[in-house]
C-alpha cells in the first residue's frame, strides 16, 4: 500500500510518503500560517522526487487538528478533493495523537499552542484518554494534569510545554520538545493512519476543539 500523509495544523507544514508501511520520504517546513501557498508545491516536489502521482496513492492521511483553524481547513479540504478525484482511502488523525505517538504507555500529555494565552491539551495513558482534547489557559494546565497523574511520572510532548510552570508536579515531569515531538508531523500522522480503518471522506471533519474565531453572522430578527 502507498500512503501519503499531510499536516498543516500548526506553523510547521509537512508531507510524508509511505510504501508497504515504510517511511520513504518526508519534507517539513515552518511557514507560519501560509499553508495555502506552500502545501501544494511541497507535495508536488516530494511526489516528483519519488516518481509518484496522486493516483498512485492507496490511502491518504491528514492531520485534522486541533491547531490553526486555517491550516486545518486547508489540509482537510485538499485531501478530500484528491480522494474524491482518485477514489483512494482516507484517514484523519488528530494533531495531539501525532505528538504522543511513540512515547510509550506512561501518562503522555500533548500540548499545542492555541493562542489567547491558551493551550490545546490531551492526556493518554496506555492508549486510553484520561484528558480528552480540550483548551485550557496556560496557567491551568499543570493543575489539570496533576489531577490525573497521581504520583505517576508524566511525559509532556510539544514545544508549547516550555510555556507551562510544572512545579506543581515536582520532578515527575519529562519534557519532550524536540523533533519529532515538537510539533505534529506528517510521518506520525501516517504511521497512526496505517493502523486505523479508512473513514467516510464526506463525514471527515476538522477537530477544532473550540469554536473558530470567525463565525458566520447571525440572521437578524425578521430576516428571511
Amino acid at each position: 500500500m502507498r500512503l501519503a500523509a499531510i499536516d498543516t495544523s500548526t506553523g510547521l507544514g509537512s508531507v510524508a510518503l509511505f510504501e508497504g508501511g515504510v517511511l520513504l520520504a518526508e519534507d517539513a517546513h515552518r511557514v507560519s500560517n501560509a499553508h495555502g501557498e506552500s502545501l501544494l508545491p511541497m507535495m508536488s516536489a516530494l511526489f516528483v522526487r519519488m516518481g509518484w502521482t496522486a493516483r498512485d496513492v492507496t490511502r491518504w492521511a491528514v492531520g485534522v487538528g486541533p491547531g490553526s483553524f486555517t491550516g486545518i481547513r486547508i489540509a482537510v479540504a485538499t485531501v478530500k478533493g484528491i480522494v474524491l478525484a482518485t477514489g483512494a482511502e482516507l484517514v484523519g488523525v488528530t494533531s495531539l495523537d501525532a505528538l504522543a505517538f511513540g512515547l510509550g504507555d506512561t501518562l503522555v500529555v500533548s500540548l499545542i499552542g492555541a493562542g489567547k494565552g491558551e493551550l490545546f491539551v490531551q492526556a493518554m495513558r496506555g492508549g486510553a484518554r484520561v484528558i480528552d482534547p480540550t483548551h485550557l489557559r496556560t496557567g491551568d494546565v499543570a493543575a489539570r494534569v496533576a489531577e490525573v497523574a497521581g504520583g505517576a511520572r508524566v511525559v509532556v510532548a510539544g514545544e508549547a510545554a516550555s510555556e507551562v510552570d510544572w512545579s506543581a508536579l515536582g520532578g515527575r515531569v519529562e519534557l519532550v520538545v524536540k523533533a519529532p515531538h515538537d510539533l505534529p508531523r506528517a510521518s506520525a500522522i501516517g504511521r497512526i493512519a496505517l493502523e486505523r480503518p479508512a473513514e467516510d471522506a464526506d463525514g471527515l471533519e476538522p477537530v477544532y476543539v473550540r469554536p473558530p474565531d470567525i463565525t458566520m453572522p447571525k440572521a437578524r430578527g425578521g430576516d428571511a
